[in-house]
């Protein structure tokens, strides 16, 4: 698709969920190369893919939950005080006591609690984050963040918005909850 079939409208849709500075920037951006500002608001997660009909999908469509994934966000909720693999949360709510597992049969199995606990990261209910070869999940988006930076060896007061295509494509966290984790760490 070319700079002039590009629709500003949908540019003009993603510019309105910016800062004021980075609206600023970014608006003259969209008169000088709209093809430009279109790849930066994808890379960095306010513009999803094309959909059929040529026009870019926002990244801000909620994610629909199933209520098993409702529930084990609740339940996961206090629980993930430290981050944890998916064999660990398998073995703390798909233990056969647990009352999640009594609800949910399925909780006892790696792959079904892997599918439940990636939904909510795409959710941005939870945090994700790789060391080595191990996943990791955590509370929040903004501790996996956190998380991503002491494994990177970087310091947290250098995170900007401009690592979030970097840490998004690290851990498979979803651009916005990285977006918006490293603004909420920023403002601490």
């Amino acid at each position: 698709m070319s700079d002039e079939e590009f629709d500003e409208a949908d540019l003009a849709a993603a510019l309105e969920e910016l800062d004021e500075r980075e609206a600023a920037a970014l608006t003259e951006l969209l008169e000088e190369s709209p093809g430009l500002l279109r790849r930066a608001l994808e890379e960095y997660g306010y513009l999803g893919p094309e959909n059929d009909d040529g026009a870019f999908v926002t990244n801000e469509a909620v994610v629909g939950l199933s209520d098993a994934q409702r529930e084990l966000s609740t339940h996961l909720a206090d629980r993930l005080d430290s981050p944890k693999s998916v064999e660990e949360i398998v073995e703390m709510v798909g233990s056969e006591g647990a009352a999640f597992r009594q609800q949910y049969n399925s909780a006892q199995y790696r792959s079904w609690m892997s599918e439940q606990l990636n939904a909510l990261v795409e959710a941005g209910e939870l945090g994700r984050f790789r060391d080595g070869r191990s996943v990791y999940y955590t509370e929040t988006p903004a501790l996996a963040v956190r998380h991503w930076v002491r494994l990177n060896e970087l310091f947290v007061d250098e995170l900007s918005v401009d690592d979030t295509a970097e840490i998004a494509d690290d851990t498979g966290m979803p651009a916005r909850p990285v977006r918006e984790a490293i603004r909420s760490i920023n403002d601490d």
